[in-house]
């Protein structure tokens, strides 16, 4: 799982390109350093944001970017369910 990946330095964005197993990405529209068209190239397990930031928060009271991290945590559950990790 890549959270928040810099996807803008051509390092990082080429790392993703050589993996052998599957792998979620995750960032939100407000990171400068997220590409969701990018990300969703790079993999079909991706779940982007709308307005969070680096640090996965989003505008408004704390309690919203508290529910970005309870979904955060539902997209990782669902990739693993999904590869069949652990086997």
């Amino acid at each position: 799982m890549w959270l928040t990946p810099l996807l803008t330095l051509p390092r990082v964005a080429d790392a993703p390109g050589r993996a052998t197993a599957p792998f979620l990405l995750v960032g939100g529209t407000a990171d400068e350093v997220w590409d969701g068209d990018l990300a969703r190239r790079l993999s079909p397990h991706v779940l982007e944001v709308a307005g969070a930031d680096h640090g996965m928060y989003v505008p408004g009271p704390l309690t919203e970017s508290i529910a970005v991290l309870g979904r955060v945590v539902v997209a990782v559950e669902e990739f693993l369910d999904g590869i069949g990790w652990p086997s």
